[in-house]
């Protein structure tokens, strides 16, 4: 199968690297010509459970995104794997456009919401499966340290798209099939859009509260005045939820808290933006609970504050 990744960050060259190594024909795609000519030139070196495996230069297909559109129309993909950030979905989608009449199968793994809608505008006949998941990834130069096992959920976004159901649905079986065999929990699930909200209930509560106290995970529950603030954001959530008749489990804190302890020496995405300068995905997770809830004549004051203090760390950074 030939598989596109875009986005050549730990977690794309985690899922590109191991795909890559099943007999999979993987093309990565980076954002700046300077990022190919790295990997190209030194490869790259993916560490599981203390074991290395080394992909050289020459087992690898790298070229910046600006090349994708014409080693598209000549060789199609089957798949693409887009794991760039939300940040980074408008460059994407402009790279792109010249594809927009084509059917692509694209599953999204982005976290926070609103990347679908703006993908569904700009390729209308393309095919768009969500996908989430647990997995994580260190990126030290050129080695990749997968951060344990996790899970892969996909589901399908385009019910409106005129195909058959049967056609769409055997494309995410083929791709969820070809993940499994790389080496990840991967099934595919037709409750999709709850797995959705519930990682971006999980993304609200945890990222902008790492990135204000520049702390791991783990440190949010060691103290009750963390947790309270935990607390308060998660309600703010449920009540938007629950006002918009999006179900979550009895249990969710517990889930919550579950995550915060299983991934308590992680350094949260949105604190690895800002300890770097870099924009963050804060207004697609807690902008996106604070929009979920004026539409629903409600507020998220709590989400609201972490909004604006979050982005008014960007573009500088905290060192």
């Amino acid at each position: 199968m030939i598989i596109d990744i875009v986005g050549a960050g730990a977690l794309g060259l985690l899922y590109g690297g191991k795909l890559l190594l099943t007999g999979n024909q993987v093309r990565f795609w980076t954002r700046t010509t300077a990022q190919a000519d790295l990997l190209n030139h030194d490869g790259v070196t993916l560490v599981e459970r203390g074991k290395e495996i080394h992909i050289l230069p020459d087992q690898i297909h790298v070229k910046p995104i600006s090349e994708l559109t014409d080693t598209w129309k000549n060789t199609p993909g089957e798949w693409l794997l887009l794991m760039v950030k939300q940040t980074g979905i408008d460059d994407f989608i402009h790279e792109i456009s010249p594809l927009q009449d084509h059917m692509l199968n694209i599953a999204c793994f982005q976290n926070g919401m609103g990347h679908l809608e703006k993908l569904h505008a700009a390729m209308p006949n393309s095919l768009l499966c969500s996908a989430v998941t647990t997995e994580g990834a260190k990126r030290s130069q050129r080695q990749v340290t997968r951060a344990g096992a996790g899970e892969t959920r996909l589901g399908n976004h385009n019910t409106h798209i005129e195909a058959s159901i049967s056609i769409e649905e055997k494309g995410i079986f083929t791709l969820s099939r070809v993940l499994e065999q790389a080496g990840f929990d991967c099934t595919v699930s037709n409750e999709i859009d709850k797995l959705i909200y519930r990682k971006l209930l999980i993304n609200a509560v945890i990222n902008p509260l790492t990135a204000l106290w520049r702390i791991p995970n783990g440190e949010l529950i060691t103290t009750e005045e963390r947790k309270r603030l935990m607390r308060q954001l998660y309600e703010e959530v449920l009540l938007v939820y629950s006002e918009r008749g999006i179900c979550m489990d009895q249990d969710m804190w517990d889930q919550l808290i579950l995550v915060c302890r299983s991934t308590a020496t992680n350094t949260s995405s949105m604190l690895a933006d800002v300890l770097a300068g870099r924009g963050t995905e804060v207004g697609s997770i807690n902008g996106h609970i604070v929009r979920m809830a004026q539409k629903s004549g409600l507020t998220a004051p709590t989400h609201e504050l972490l909004l604006h203090l979050i982005e008014g760390m960007q573009p500088e950074g905290v060192n």
